[in-house]
């Protein structure tokens, strides 16, 4: 079972900044133009940030912050003016 996480940069280089959105992309869904929300395991989550997304940014000028959303974040949330938070699909096509 995935956990919800949600994913938000702030990235001053456009070049680090569309490279880390792309590889969000992959596995997120944005939500917003900088924040993304994640349904991932811990450890997969773990292994992309380590792995990948952490890799494209240089800590000393961008930063990128990872908050869990439990079931009752989750249900809880409010939104005004988009989609309600990301349910991922019970199957995956390739």
């Amino acid at each position: 079972m995935s956990d919800l996480w949600l994913v938000c940069y702030d990235v001053r280089n456009d070049k680090r900044r569309t490279k880390l959105a792309k590889l969000l992309e992959q596995r997120c869904q944005r939500v917003q133009y900088s924040v993304f929300e994640c349904p991932l395991k811990r450890s997969v989550l773990e292994q992309l940030l380590e792995q990948r997304w952490l890799k494209v940014l240089n800590l000393a000028e961008d930063s990128l912050r990872v908050y869990p959303l439990d079931a009752i974040a989750k249900q809880q949330t409010k939104v005004f003016g988009s989609d309600p938070p990301y349910e991922p699909p019970d199957f995956l096509i390739l």
